[in-house]
């Protein structure tokens, strides 16, 4: 990948019709209801549809699916034997993309097909779709079994790019990149923009843009740490959601039998709680993601599952039950909060023998987490 260029200001178009996109692909933006373009979008947009590759650079909320989802339907109604693929890390963010491509399609010819496996996967909306929206592991059974030509993919997006080009997916990703045409438009989308992310993508992208958000998109996060022994952390979770009852929360655990224990200790302190992990089937993670996004749960325990790519609205404060281990990681978490202007809290809970990897997380990204005092009620209880 060479060195990558900073992207122009903001275009100054007020509305979708502003950008040099098909006639079908701006009338069916005013059928969806969108009106006048994110930030994000006004440069994005504009420079994706000039073909260039570019790294988007932006938190959750700020319209970053859109900006590439446009683009690419441009593409494929101009370039009428091309196809498009837009690879992402889980089957919830497939689920969310195809979602919105479906609003966003101008023709029955142009809907994306979801494919990540499992019993939940549909069927192709038709006979060869164009447009295809996949995990990794999926994505390379198509290929490889050449039930996806691989020559026709043109427009490739990588969304979450820094989880892609994460250790979990590294060997898939290199093994697609070597299937791929080498003419082709990528798009690399993050909420990071690691230095290890850009020098692991280097393979997929070539001179490309880099896209950032403005200084109001970014999340507006205030981070802070408690120090507390292990055996303690239940009850200062607890006295921390008791202080501010009226924030909603996510509270982020290790693995799917943390999820079950802080459950059952909060529900027994009578709070009001939903729990989220990989294993849950598909009718429990709706209903949790549900009554969280509804308010009839104040408080969502999840592992690192719901940082990615769910679509879950304002969350007010997010509380780390321990130090995650990768900076990314943590960021991610913490993007669940201080979206769209607002103000959020972000407090993580470390015990003595978490302290190394807490302060990892601080010298790489450059930041110094204020230390609170363990919660007034529990200090006077304990």
């Amino acid at each position: 990948m060479a060195a990558s260029s900073s992207a122009p200001a903001p275009s100054s178009v007020e509305n979708f019709d502003g950008f040099r996109l098909s006639a079908k692909l701006i009338a069916q933006t005013r059928r969806a209801g969108l009106k006048e373009p994110t930030p994000i979008q006004k440069v994005a947009i504009p420079l994706l549809l000039e073909g260039k590759d570019a790294e988007i650079l932006a938190p959750t909320g700020t319209g970053k699916t859109a900006s590439y989802l446009l683009p690419v339907l441009d593409f494929l109604e101009r370039r009428k034997n091309a196809g498009a693929l837009v690879i992402v890390p889980t089957r919830e963010l497939a689920r969310q993309v195809s979602e919105m491509g479906k609003t966003l399609a101008p023709s029955q010819e142009l809907l994306p097909w979801a494919v990540y496996g499992g019993e939940q996967e549909g069927a192709p909306p038709t006979e060869d779709p164009r447009l295809i929206v996949a995990t990794p592991g999926r994505l390379l059974d198509l290929l490889r079994s050449e039930r996806l030509d691989a020559t026709s993919c043109r427009f490739i997006v990588l969304d979450e790019g820094d989880r892609l080009m994460s250790g979990e997916f590294r060997e898939e990703m290199l093994a697609i990149e070597a299937l791929l045409p080498r003419e082709r438009q990528t798009v690399l989308v993050s909420a990071t923009g690691s230095p290890q992310t850009r020098e692991a993508a280097r393979s997929f992208l070539h001179k490309p843009v880099q896209i950032e958000p403005l200084e109001e998109e970014r999340p507006q996060v205030r981070q802070a740490m408690i120090f507390v022994d292990q055996t303690r952390k239940p009850a200062v979770l607890e006295a921390l959601l008791r202080k501010h009852p009226d924030r909603s929360a996510i509270v982020f655990v290790a693995t799917r039998d943390d999820v079950h224990t802080l459950t059952r200790h909060l529900r027994k302190q009578k709070l009001n709680v939903a729990e989220l992990h990989g294993k849950l089937g598909q009718p429990a993670r709706n209903a949790a993601i549900s009554a969280f996004s509804s308010g009839k749960a104040s408080i969502l325990v999840a592992t690192d599952i719901a940082a990615r790519g769910l679509d879950i609205g304002q969350v007010e404060q997010v509380i780390n039950a321990a130090p995650p281990e990768q900076a990314d990681t943590y960021l991610h978490r913490i993007g669940r909060t201080g979206r769209a202007g607002r103000k959020g809290w972000a407090v993580t809970l470390c015990a003595p023998e978490e302290r190394r990897a807490l302060r990892n997380i601080e010298a790489s990204l450059g930041v110094k987490l204020k230390v609170l005092p363990t919660p007034e009620p529990l200090s006077r209880s304990r």
